[in-house]
């Protein structure tokens, strides 16, 4: 595109969109940073955090109230304000936009165009429902001097059951999942434990009909209603314009690239869980590709992400149900759990799936402790080579290197077990030199 303004501009405010702001800066494009809702993606991360904090769950009622300056000061300690990205060239604007149909944006004063743009996470919010369902977005919590005894959550998928958990620490919670299964993208076993796990916290699981989400009856009588919004919010940036059908969710080929080649997509926007490190990988991949024009595609069989519980889950690859439509009987499942011995409460575990073809890794589920790290990790390396030295030098009883390292040890044997290829091949070899 001729005379533009800037060689790419982001249309976001999460974390993960502000790092990609400053990578594609430190390349030398230029850049413009667009998020008008940066303050509200700031507050509900602080929300998070902050219910996460020993301070607030030791005491919650004096310190509650505080909430509010603690999430001030965060802010402006931050390592990506708004002053920094500033400080690196790049044009951050917090006012909200509209493409028009020659693939401009128009703000309140001006107009900007871009040579690409990228929409990330971050740049509104949106309800994951219908309106009709009445309550607090979940960073307008702070309003409240004191937060109640009771409360109904509302969401989707992973982010709502990491908000169950943590305000579960200082309240009675009732999750009302907006799918037919509490975590929709994971492995069966994974949804399993992870249930059991709320449970075990006292948040009672229960399911509301299309019917009482349409009238906005959820929850019981007297509960506060909290709902877990979605971090992206195009319905007033006029995709259509730009050739773009934003409901439900925006369509991108495997290069994340929209049916407009001059716009791709990352993050929860394109559907499915929204984690922060899924939307990380795929913010990387489509920089690369809007910014160098290159080819790259996404491969969500490579992927990993986290879900932070009582026993943290890791993930990477694919699912047990994903392995055996792709590759039928020849997919190997091994599994393994044991207790952790000092556990802080009953509801702890360690879990570990692993989803093998031939010698190779296609999926691995993990629940315990270090779960998060192993996942990364692996994500640099997927092989069972470099998870066996791993779980060997990590182990020791009742952690989640034990259940690993039993599973990897069950691979092994069955291996070798009677009817797999390399027994019978040994025994062939051994047959032919006998007979020689």
């Amino acid at each position: 595109m001729a005379n533009c303004d800037y060689d790419l501009a982001i249309l976001g405010g999460s974390i993960g969109s502000r790092l990609a702001a400053c990578r594609a800066a430190q390349q030398g494009a230029r850049v413009a940073f667009i998020a008008p809702s940066w303050g509200t993606v700031d507050a509900t991360r602080g929300v998070f955090q902050a219910l996460h904090s020993s301070a607030l769950r030791s005491e919650p009622t004096s310190a509650w109230p505080s909430l509010g300056d603690w999430m001030h000061h965060q802010r402006d300690r931050t390592a990506l304000s708004q002053a920094a990205l500033r400080c690196q060239g790049i044009d951050v604007i917090l006012e909200p936009a509209r493409f028009t149909h020659d693939l401009a944006l128009t703000l309140a004063a001006r107009q900007l165009r871009a040579s690409r743009y990228l929409l990330t996470d971050g740049y509104g919010l949106s309800r994951p429902v219908v309106p009709a369902v009445n309550g607090l977005l979940v960073h307008q919590l702070t309003q409240l001097k004191t937060l109640p005894e009771r409360l109904t959550l509302v969401g989707y998928g992973a982010t709502a059951v990491e908000w169950a958990y943590a305000l579960s620490q200082l309240a009675r919670v009732t999750l009302v999942p907006l799918a037919r299964s509490l975590l929709p993208a994971e492995d069966h076993d994974i949804q399993r434990l992870s249930e059991a796990q709320l449970r075990c916290l006292g948040i009672t699981i229960a399911s509301v009909d299309q019917a009482a989400l349409q009238s906005g009856r959820v929850g019981a009588e007297g509960d506060l209603v909290v709902v877990v919004p979605q971090l992206y919010g195009w319905d007033k940036l006029a995709l259509d314009d730009a050739g773009i059908a934003s409901e439900p969710f925006i369509t991108a080929n495997r290069y994340l690239q929209t049916p407009c080649p001059h716009i791709y997509a990352s993050g929860g926007s394109l559907g499915g869980e929204n984690r922060p490190e899924l939307a990380q990988q795929e913010t990387t991949l489509a920089l690369d590709n809007a910014l160098f024009g290159r080819r790259h595609a996404m491969d969500y069989g490579q992927t990993f992400y986290s879900i932070d519980l009582v026993s943290p889950v890791g993930r990477w690859g694919l699912t047990e149900h994903q392995a055996t439509q792709r590759y039928g009987n020849s997919v190997q499942i091994v599994q393994a759990a044991c207790l952790p011995p000092d556990a802080d409460h009953s509801a702890q575990t360690n879990f570990c799936k692993l989803i093998i073809l031939g010698q190779r890794l296609i999926g691995v589920h993990l629940m315990g402790d270090g779960a998060p790290t192993w996942v990364t990790n692996l994500g640099r390396n997927p092989t069972v080579h470099c998870l066996s030295q791993r779980s060997v030098a990590s182990f020791q009883p009742g952690t989640l290197g034990e259940a690993i390292y039993q599973a990897l040890g069950q691979w092994q044997s069955d291996r070798w077990s009677e009817g797999q290829w390399r027994r019978d091949w040994a025994e062939n070899w051994f047959n032919w030199r006998r007979s020689v």
